[in-house]
């Protein structure tokens, strides 16, 4: 009974999240399914192919499973080519559930899948990181490798039932970061855990206000926004959030402020340093948004990236910043 007691709280929690969000999910699914006519069979893959990657996603963000693949799977330091096989197998198995479903299966695709993932577990493989709290080499070709797949959509066109699924390419690529920096390039200090306090809440609500104060002024000064409400009611405000803060803002935050100001902050040896250099590189990630060069986006992100990076570091993990982040896109989506 007691180990009946153990099990369920140690994996209890993750599995109460990955519920919960795949029920949200299959909530809001029927307007999908009618938007786009899908079939029983390939809406049954495609939300297996979804809760799956979800499983990947939230796996190394909760103590339980992550104390057990940590302690059961990983316990010497060298992983061998066995275990990268294995999580690499980990990484593609919901893209089978996707084609069973819809028919939608060409050898091409897990190719892709692996060709966009490998190079991170060769990278750290073939080249350990001596002092993991530092950014090393290694890191920067990871980082450029990363930047390089989103930025040039690799991962376009594997999921095309009913029609481009970018959401399904950004869990993907959430799954293999925190997977990589959890468990085979470790992190220290990474943030990837999903707990909520009071502090997570009042970091994310305190910044998120203080850019507002600043940016909203700013651009509609600068002729960057301008104010359009679209009232669509507070579910589908709540909706859209939650598709932000899973879809946009967890990756771009596990990959900003978890990855990149940790380490360069601890190399640097300076947190505000770090923390400003790395919203510096968040800006120019958007500086192909048309109009190219958008010099307006790049101000205004940047400016963005320092309140994300301090909701960061006064949250005390990567939720503060990714709900100050899902809350600034999603309240310019709706009223600008």
């Amino acid at each position: 009974m007691s180990e009946t007691l153990s099990r369920a709280s140690r994996y209890g929690p993750s599995a109460a999240l990955v519920a919960i969000l795949a029920c949200f999910f299959g909530a809001i699914a029927p307007g999908y399914i009618a938007r786009y006519r899908i079939g029983f069979g390939p809406a049954a893959g495609i939300y297996c192919c979804f809760v799956l990657t979800l499983v990947v996603v939230v796996t190394p963000g909760m103590r339980g499973p992550r104390a057990w693949i940590q302690g059961q799977f990983l316990k010497s330091r060298q992983l061998s080519v066995l275990k990268y096989t294995l999580i690499m197998t980990i990484w593609c198995v919901p893209y089978l559930a996707y084609a069973a479903g819809t028919g939608d299966w060409r050898w091409a695709a897990p190719a892709r899948l692996i060709a966009s993932a490998a190079p991170l577990l060769a990278i750290y493989g073939l080249f350990p990181v001596q002092v993991p709290s530092r950014f090393g080499w290694q890191d920067l070709a990871a980082a450029a490798w990363l930047a390089a797949v989103l930025l040039t959509h690799q991962l376009k066109g594997i999921w095309n039932v009913p029609a481009n699924l970018d959401f399904m390419a950004r869990l993907f690529l959430i799954g293999v970061a925190s997977w990589t920096w959890v468990f085979v390039r470790p992190v220290p200090h990474l943030g990837y855990e999903f707990s909520f306090s009071a502090k997570t809440f009042g970091a994310a609500g305190l910044n998120f206000m203080l850019f507002a104060a600043m940016a909203i002024p700013a651009s509609l000064l600068m002729g960057f926004t301008h104010w359009n409400p679209r009232p669509e009611g507070v579910g589908a405000f709540l909706a859209g959030f939650v598709e932000i803060f899973l879809f946009v803002a967890l990756l771009e935050e596990l990959f900003f402020r978890g990855f990149l100001q940790t380490l360069i902050s601890a190399s640097l040896r300076s947190p505000w340093k770090g923390q400003a250099l790395v919203s510096c590189l968040f800006g120019l990630f958007h500086i192909l948004h048309p109009p190219v060069p958008n010099w307006k986006y790049v101000l205004l992100a940047a400016v963005a990236g320092w309140f994300y990076g301090s909701a960061f570091i006064k949250g005390g993990n990567l939720m503060a910043s990714t709900l100050t982040h899902a809350l600034v896109d999603t309240v310019w989506r709706n009223f600008f």
